[in-house]
């Protein structure tokens, strides 16, 4: 099974966080075919990797599903799991099985631009009489490209702004709810998954090389 990471330009750590999210996949996940990166492509990564050049062009919404959508049409597998370079592996598990996650239903709080979509998402699926949770939970997704190519049709206006995760999960996924992976300090949860803050603190990266202390197999 393919893993695919689509990343951005705006590390303000040189892409550690990558990094470290690779090492702890590769410690933690034994059914991994090819790694993708779309976006960026962070200066220790070898050729190992399968790399995609996608310049950001849109807002973050449009640019994560366009990234993932690059990633399809290059042939990437039928069946892959889609990460975060802010995700990190702290259990053993299998990519091809690894659960759907939700954080329960969504609420209306559009308080910034984030939060924004999220609640115009939910109002997109109310009204085709869809459930509404939140996958956004910031752990991996198991991603299907021919069901994810269906995600086309809501995309149609920078006015429209919409979360493909949550898109996704709620047409075809059945989850389970649990609470957002995200935190300042590092732990282990049911996901299996650990997820950064937006801004990751030196103390928090020295215990990160202590858990992956060696460079991984996609590392230069």
């Amino acid at each position: 099974m393919d893993i695919l990471y689509y990343i951005g330009s705006g590390s303000h750590h040189g892409n550690r966080e990558l990094m470290y999210s690779l090492r702890a996949l590769e410690k933690h996940c034994q059914d991994i075919d090819d790694v993708w990166i779309v976006g960026n492509k962070p200066h220790f990564l070898n050729n190992r990797i399968k790399y995609l050049w996608v310049e950001d062009s849109g807002l973050w919404w449009q640019n994560a599903y366009r990234k993932t959508m690059a990633a399809i049409e290059a042939g990437i597998s039928e069946e892959f799991l889609l990460m975060n370079d802010d995700f990190y592996m702290l259990k053993d598990f299998s990519a091809a099985k690894y659960p759907y996650y939700h954080r329960g239903e969504i609420s209306d709080n559009p308080e910034n631009s984030y939060q924004r979509v999220i609640t115009n998402t939910k109002k997109i699926l109310q009204g085709s009489g869809l459930p509404y949770k939140h996958y956004g939970v910031h752990c991996p997704m198991r991603i299907n490209a021919e069901k994810y190519k269906q995600l086309a049709r809501f995309y149609t206006s920078v006015d429209n702004p919409v979360s493909a995760r949550c898109l996704y999960g709620n047409l075809f996924c059945k989850g389970k709810k649990v609470s957002d992976c995200k935190s300042s300090a590092i732990k282990l949860n049911v996901t299996g998954c650990w997820s950064s803050k937006d801004w990751i603190s030196g103390d928090v990266f020295a215990e990160l090389e202590k858990m992956f202390p060696a460079p991984g197999k996609w590392e230069l």
